[in-house]
């Protein structure tokens, strides 16, 4: 197996996470962190022995030494940083939301096939074990056929304005950043919704604080799912079949146990046991991905990143939410 050398842009809370994960990866070595404020580039390079450390995006991209480089940076930067990356031919894995929409992650992707450089949305849930265990158990229809989908992942934010997840310049509202999870997991499991219906509330920033979605298939499912950056939600998720059903507890998003019932009656428990916390599963799909030369992962593709972003943005026409993006 080969090592990879990672290059980590935006130096956040999920960067964090992140570099934690890369510890337990044997074949990963965090080589340069980058940042706009060189007092957080250097902190971070120390805490986590990256060699070296930028103040700037651009040079980290331009270093020979970083063989793929992760997008941890606010959502409305992560395309026009991909694309950079793919240009100079190097291999990406992009902090969900992949784009801001629809339109720019499919220009990201088509930089992606035009120089056939390797790209992944970090949508992580994908990769966890239990995820992965759940799209299993659906698409072998053990529980039947689906019936219907409930999923909520809502958490209180404190209220600054000029903070990330309040403020529309950064891509904030409760939709792109909580939101997608539950949009995630209805798509892996159903595709594509031909109905939406949505009502989402419009806080005094401009950004979604909240937001209710119903998703109608053709094959007569439905899908009950919300999202909130002002109140402590459940998330939890159901997965109701014709047989049987699966619950995930709480966060679903990020949970290691699934239960599945019968007429209400336990049936099973399934436990898993993470390493780290998580984040290293998407970094050996990367790894396997760059091992097999892939430009894209079998198990979340271009199109899949592309129908949740469709999704979101018919869910964001629906309750009027538009970014600079849009325009």
């Amino acid at each position: 197996m080969n090592t990879y050398r990672w290059g980590i842009v935006g130096l956040g809370r999920i960067a964090h996470k992140f570099a934690e994960a890369l510890k337990v990866i044997p074949t990963a070595q965090l080589v340069a962190v980058a940042s706009r404020d060189r007092k957080n580039a250097e902190a971070f390079a120390e805490r986590f022995e990256a060699k070296t450390f930028y103040d700037n995006y651009e040079d980290l991209i331009l270093d020979k030494e970083v063989d793929i480089v992760y997008i941890a940076t606010t959502h409305p930067s992560h395309a026009s940083l991909a694309k950079a990356c793919l240009r100079f031919g190097k291999p990406v894995l992009c902090e969900k939301p992949f784009a801001m929409n629809y339109q720019q992650a499919k220009e990201v992707y088509e930089v992606a096939r035009e120089s056939g450089v390797f790209i992944m949305e970090a949508l992580w849930t994908r990769f966890l074990p239990s995820m992965k265990r759940v799209i299993e158990i659906v698409k072998k229809e053990e529980i039947g056929h689906v019936v219907s989908i409930q999923a909520d992942f809502g958490f209180k934010a404190p209220y600054d304005p000029g903070a990330r997840l309040f403020n529309k310049e950064l891509g904030g509202g409760a939709l792109l950043d909580v939101g997608i999870y539950p949009v995630f997991l209805t798509t892996a499991l159903l595709g594509e919704p031909t109905k939406i219906q949505a009502s989402g509330v419009i806080g005094p920033t401009g950004v979604d604080e909240q937001c209710a979605m119903l998703l109608e298939y053709d094959n007569g499912a439905i899908a009950c799912l919300s999202c909130s950056i002002i109140s402590n939600n459940t998330q939890v998720a159901s997965i109701n079949g014709s047989k049987s059903r699966i619950q995930i507890d709480q966060p679903f998003w990020g949970q290691t146990n699934i239960n599945i019932f019968t007429d209400w009656k336990p049936r099973g428990l399934v436990k898993f046991d993470y390493p780290s916390n998580g984040l290293n599963y998407q970094i050996a799909e990367v790894h396997k991905c760059l091992d097999e030369g892939k430009t894209e992962s079998d198990l979340w593709s271009y199109g899949d990143s592309l129908l949740v972003l469709k999704t979101l943005d018919r869910i964001r026409e629906k309750i009027g939410l538009k970014y600079e993006a849009d325009v």
